[in-house]
């Protein structure tokens, strides 16, 4: 797919991503999700160098006190700025122009011609940097593309949408996909495996313990109000779940 103008270069392929969202659900504990879509998508990116004066007044006259120079990227589609993204671009060698054929992408056309551009690039960078738009020249002002694989999943029933930049491998979105509770046998096998290192029975014991001390102490707690909690904490599932669990550990420690 040959493109007009300059694309990041695509750091993390098809398979890759794939990888990736499987690897973000499985430590959400989803082990049955649904990839429905994943496409390309090429955002278009006008990046522009920026020099910027900041006067003041002097002798009763505006004079210049200091500049400064900087680099910024306006989003053609939001009209966003963006400095993370004009800070991290490659050098021109490592831009491309061409993709592979097998990539599904989609170029995003422009909200705004250049010279529109230009005139909101000079807006947005003057109240970024709280100066006037009249101290603002704009140079090097260029179109690039940013790769972006967006991908549709469904996760329990439910619908969602992940970013995944493909230059970076950074995900967006994971945040809306809810951790799965994971059942008891589940936890048990997880803490079973976690407590084959040596020691680490003991360890985990000596938590249990300490957690049944608060519950049944406290300072400035009476007698009788130790006894009450006492009576609770045996009351409790999670106790006796607790209990059972150290009996099976000393077990798998002393067969082991």
């Amino acid at each position: 797919m040959f493109l007009g103008n300059p694309v990041f270069p695509v750091s993390f392929e098809l398979e890759q991503v794939t990888k990736l969202i499987e690897e973000t659900l499985r430590k959400k504990s989803w082990q049955e999700f649904e990839v429905a879509t994943l496409q390309l998508i090429l955002t278009p990116f006008y990046v522009f160098y920026y020099d910027a004066a900041f006067e003041e007044e002097k002798g009763g006259k505006q004079v210049v006190k200091k500049t400064k120079r900087g680099r910024l990227a306006l989003n053609a589609v939001t009209g966003e700025l963006s400095k993370e993204l004009a800070e991290s671009m490659p050098n021109e060698k490592e831009l491309v122009k061409e993709l592979p054929d097998q990539y599904p992408a989609e170029v995003k056309g422009s909200e705004f011609s250049q010279e529109e551009a230009k005139k909101v690039a000079v807006i947005k960078t003057a109240e970024q940097l709280e100066t006037t738009k009249d101290s603002i020249i704009l140079s090097g002002f260029k179109t690039v593309y940013y790769p972006m694989w967006i991908a549709s999943i469904t996760v329990a029933g439910k619908n969602h949408q992940l970013e995944i930049s493909a230059v970076t491998g950074q995900i967006f979105g994971e945040e809306t996909v809810p951790e799965r509770p994971k059942g008891f046998l589940e936890i048990t096998r997880e803490t079973l495996h976690e407590l084959r290192e040596p020691g680490a029975w003991l360890r985990y014991s000596r938590e249990i313990v300490k957690t049944g001390t608060v519950k049944l102490g406290g300072r400035g707690k009476t007698q009788k109000k130790a006894w009450v909690s006492l009576f609770n904490l045996f009351k409790n599932p999670s106790f006796w779940l607790s209990v059972g669990l150290v009996i099976i550990l000393i077990i798998v420690w002393v067969y082991s």
